[in-house]
């Protein structure tokens, strides 16, 4: 076989643009858009999403590529929601409505591995301390969980499943919906407050926040939007995730002196059980229309 050319057909001769072959030359040879270094960034991008925020194994994935492509979490609650909607899929047909809210939530919060909920129980513990705001924030950084996060957790998981429960038993349409519309807007909302907020102290939060700059915010805004837009009206419930995240950054701001990377885990956790109450109050309203 010729120097420079690979076996597989599709791909030879792609490969030696430092032999001076221009971009017209490799068109001609049959080379087609999808090896743009533009779009392998772009993969790497939700690639580095993909592995920093979730347990499926990718390779190569890094915290500052996704600080830097942070724009593709709501892509990432829509594939969380894709993978959730098949065992909610299996669960409604196959089991009673009350254990559908409890698998998709499991499904979830494994493939983050319990991260987000980790920040919430941490952001809880937090706001609870008594002291100043070193005090709390020593709390926050304890590795242990404290009666407070643990409460918490148990409250936001069990709100939201009942929720996703009662949302079930309306019909299968309505429960993926639901499903979408609130993890797209959780990872949204932490995607927001990493805009919105400033860090409490030098961390690993912090120094995603630097990173997370105007230009994500807006593609992260579009990218969100068409996600959406399948859900119908039930998609405005996302926009709960605006003063939920505001509510978010002010306590935090109060409690700790700025946001860290247990906040915005927080954001996300509190921000799904927000939308999804949200969603049900339309479903029930549109039902006495």
């Amino acid at each position: 076989m010729e120097s420079g050319t690979r076996s597989k057909g599709f791909i030879r001769d792609c490969n030696i643009p430092h032999r001076g072959v221009g971009e017209a030359s490799r068109r001609r040879r049959g080379c087609v858009s999808f090896f743009n270094p533009s779009f392998f960034r772009l993969f790497k991008g939700f690639r580095d999403v993909l592995g920093f925020f979730t347990i499926i194994p990718v390779r190569f994935g890094d915290f500052e590529g996704a600080a830097d492509h942070a724009y593709w979490l709501p892509a990432l609650g829509a594939l969380i929601a894709g993978i959730a909607s098949v065992f909610a899929a299996l669960s409604f047909y196959l089991l009673p409505p009350s254990l559908t809210g409890i698998i998709v939530l499991l499904v979830s919060l494994l493939i983050t591995g319990f991260n987000n909920i980790d920040g919430l129980a941490d952001f809880a513990d937090g706001m609870m301390a008594h002291g100043d705001l070193e005090r709390k924030r020593s709390a926050m950084k304890d590795t242990g969980i404290g009666i407070s996060g643990l409460v918490s957790c148990i409250f936001v998981i069990g709100i939201a499943a009942s929720v996703l429960m009662e949302i079930s038993i309306l019909g299968f349409s309505p429960l993926i919906k639901a499903i979408f519309v609130s993890e797209i807007g959780a990872k949204y909302a932490m995607l927001l407050i990493s805009y919105v907020g400033r860090p409490a102290f030098e961390g690993l939060g912090s120094a995603f926040l630097e990173r997370v700059k105007g230009p994500q915010i807006v593609i992260g805004s579009i990218i969100a939007i068409i996600l959406l837009l399948p859900a119908g009206p039930v998609a405005l419930t996302a926009l709960i995730v605006i003063p939920t995240v505001f509510t978010i950054m002010v306590l935090a701001d109060r409690n700790f002196g700025g946001i860290s990377g247990d906040v915005i885990g927080a954001s996300g956790e509190l921000s799904r059980t927000a939308i999804l109450l949200g969603v049900i109050a339309l479903f029930y309203n549109l039902q006495r229309v």
